[in-house]
């Protein structure tokens, strides 16, 4: 009788040539990673280190998230990146823009004060962070009227701050911008009254 198939040593060999094929593809996989990790790595401490926009650019190179994980796994990093944007970078801003949806919890709400505070330094970038879809509408809304936590008691400080954020959104007279314009004003009225609405409670 003639057997059915491949002969038993052939489909042997092929077999052994599959898993040596399959384990080199893996290695080749895990050895290309190697070199991204190490160069996201080198890429986000020229960054932290000295912000720009080639330096933005080089981040980005990778594609839009792969060297996120540097600072999305390092509170350190993370840190470092909202205190460059709360003292007004704009490259550093950009690039937390792009993520803070990536953020929860504490680091959430740190990015969007930070964020804040940059609006502080320049609020027509944050409307056009917002225009240019980096910013989600709840994350515009809250970035552009959430305050320092120092601040969190204290009613009357909050509006003061509220009062001058709305001052320089009126003051933006960018034509492509009058939608997010609408929306800062918007939420920070609201904000706002719900402020007087605690303090009248009291």
């Amino acid at each position: 009788m003639k057997s059915r198939g491949l002969p038993m040593v052939l489909r042997a060999a092929l077999f052994a040539s599959t898993i040596s094929l399959l384990l080199f593809l893996s290695a080749g996989e895990q050895a290309s990673q190697i070199p991204a990790a190490s160069e996201c790595k080198e890429k986000s401490r020229v960054f932290l280190a000295r912000p720009s926009k080639a330096g933005l650019t080089a981040l980005s190179e990778l594609g839009d998230t792969a060297c996120w994980v540097e600072f999305e796994s390092s509170n350190t990093n993370v840190d470092k990146l909202n205190n460059l944007v709360e003292r007004g970078n704009r490259w550093g801003a950009q690039y937390l823009a792009a993520h803070v949806s990536q953020l929860d919890g504490g680091n959430s709400e740190d990015a969007l004060i930070a964020l804040g505070k940059f609006s502080d330094h320049d609020m027509e970038r944050l409307l056009v962070f917002a225009k240019d879809g980096l910013l989600s509408k709840y994350a515009f809304d809250h970035a552009v009227t959430m305050l320092p936590l120092p601040l969190s008691d204290d009613s009357l400080a909050q509006l003061k701050s509220l009062s001058t954020r709305r001052s320089k959104v009126l003051r933006i007279a960018r034509k492509d911008l009058l939608e997010q314009k609408r929306e800062a004003l918007t939420a920070i009225d609201e904000f706002a009254a719900e402020v007087k609405s605690d303090m009248s409670k009291k």
